[in-house]
């Protein structure tokens, strides 16, 4: 893979391998690393002091080797790191692991901050539209927070999911090559997905971390490798010197930044910044899990269709309620949408009044009028299909997709429309098997 480098006086320059040299930058850390505190996704609450000990007691992905650098330069793109989880045929002790939360770190010099994460339990890094992509880019969950703190300073927040936030990522690498590859073709990865956007532009990004393998020895520091070879941290199982930017102004493609180099030791300064996110994922590693990419399948979700924004669901189990629940992220911003439901599944290209495919129906889509929803600054919102004003409550389904409820057994296919400027556009689908 053909790479190159620009390092100037405060900045290095990360270059794509597929386009010219982008003025995405990696810069030195601001400030020291702050504690922000224990963000509780489920109440939207925070706790300001404390330790993870209400989280899963096990650590199963830890990359915290520092670097001293943070990266910089692609807001409001998404940008996805890579990371493996150990299967049973591999070292671990689970196929899948429920991350009931997570912690990361971050440097901002913007007025405000919100951040979404996105969890891939199947990644082909850097393989967005190829071959393998189809399999490898289900997303197993998203997590929105707003309002981070800034201050000119760099921050550390931990990410309570408990209580029902909770994301199932399967081990070596899920179904993109079900078993363990040994590493090859880059098949037992995960994806942790980064958007962020600030009020006006101030230099923010996430430090990068978890890159070492001179001092620090990949896999350190978890369940399956308890011993600590480094004190400083760790590097992360299936770390790669580069990440992935999905979409936006910025070209997709493979970036780096120019390529990490320490001859100084453990937690000695590094000659160059990594490409790998400071991260660690927090679980039981004693259970296991039934992933979303069991049941819940995304289609309709390459550039060629021309679709803005991905749609997930956090549990296949009609259970009642609340649940049911479809998540829209990466939407247009500042727009509204509803959700649509169909038995079958279409591809009518640039339908009138419309940009992108739609990918239900064609015949019998009901639409969830009634719970239209504004994508907010995120372009992100969530419909509680369950509970529905449109269906009635109860798991009614809209009548103009047959009627009747959602039942154990059945199979259903679901888009979000939004509007955009001028017209409206559409998200990936996603095909549902009920449980």
């Amino acid at each position: 893979m053909l790479r190159s480098s620009l390092i100037a006086a405060s900045a290095v320059v990360l270059c794509a391998t597929s386009s010219a040299q982008q003025q995405v930058q990696a810069r030195k850390i601001i400030s020291p690393v702050r504690d922000a505190g224990i963000y509780h996704v489920t109440t939207g609450t925070w706790t300001r002091t404390g330790s993870k000990a209400n989280l899963g007691p096990d650590t199963i992905y830890s990359a915290t080797a520092p670097s001293g650098y943070f990266g910089t330069g692609w807001e409001a793109n998404l940008g996805i790191d890579e990371g493996m989880l150990p299967g049973t045929q591999s070292v671990g002790s689970q196929d899948a692991y429920n991350i009931d939360g997570f912690n990361f770190s971050y440097c901002s010099q913007a007025g405000t901050l919100n951040w979404r994460y996105e969890f891939l339990p199947s990644f082909v890094p850097c393989d967005l539209y190829g071959a393998d992509a189809a399999n490898c880019q289900v997303i197993g969950g998203s997590v929105d927070i707003t309002g981070l703190p800034t201050a000119g300073g760099c921050w550390i927040v931990t990410i309570d999911l408990a209580g029902g936030a909770e994301v199932c990522i399967d081990a070596d690498g899920g179904t993109c090559a079900p078993g363990y590859q040994g590493g090859g073709l880059d098949l037992d990865h995960f994806g942790i997905g980064h958007f962020w956007t600030t009020n006006d532009g101030g230099v923010t990004g996430p430090i990068l971390d978890g890159y070492d393998p001179n001092w620090a020895p990949f896999g350190d520091g978890t369940c399956y490798q308890t011993a600590t070879t480094c004190a400083a941290g760790n590097t992360a199982r299936g770390a790669r010197d580069f990440f992935t930017i999905d979409e936006g102004a910025i070209g997709p493609g493979c970036y780096w930044f120019g390529g990490y180099n320490n001859t100084n030791g453990c937690g000695g300064p590094s000659q160059g910044p990594a490409a790998q996110f400071a991260m660690e994922l927090f679980t039981d590693c004693s259970a296991t899990c039934d992933g979303p990419t069991d049941c819940a399948v995304n289609y309709c979700d390459d550039a060629a269709d021309g679709n803005e924004g991905d749609l997930t669901i956090d549990t296949c189990e009609v259970n009642g309620g609340p649940g049911n629940t479809l998540t829209v992220s990466n939407a247009p911003s500042a727009q509204f949408g509803y959700a649509m439901i169909a038995a079958g599944q279409g591809a009518i290209s640039n339908p009138p009044g419309a940009q992108g495919t739609l990918c239900v129906g064609p015949s019998g889509i009901g639409r969830y009028v009634q719970d239209l929803q504004a994508t907010g600054g995120t372009g992100g919102y969530s419909v509680d299909i369950y509970n529905s004003l449109t269906g009635g409550g109860g798991g009614g389904i809209p009548a103009a997709a047959g009627g009747g409820t959602l039942t154990a057994g059945d199979t259903w296919n679901f888009q979000c429309w939004n509007r955009i400027a001028g017209s409206s556009t559409f998200t990936a689908a996603l095909t549902v098997t009920f449980e």
